[in-house]
């Protein structure tokens, strides 16, 4: 599984993200809105997990989780 740390969050949204603070993993889930700024964002509901807000100001960073490809799926 390929990961990516991106700072315009406004690419992430729709994608598997884990979202870290201080160098730990805080959470995994998908981007269901960033706000115009790109210094905040929405995780999904999942689950027993809340739909939840996360921002750059609080020390939160996202990595994008890359999706396998075809070849990596055998499909």
């Amino acid at each position: 599984m390929d990961t990516q740390t991106l700072t315009n969050w406004n690419e992430l949204i729709g994608r598997q993200v884990q979202i870290h603070k201080d160098g730990a993993l805080v959470r995994t889930g998908y981007v269901e809105d960033v706000t115009y700024a790109a210094d905040a964002l929405w995780l999904e509901g999942h689950g027993t997990d809340l739909r939840t807000l996360y921002t750059k100001a609080d020390g939160y960073s996202a990595v994008a989780v890359a999706v396998p490809g075809p070849a990596e799926t055998g499909r």
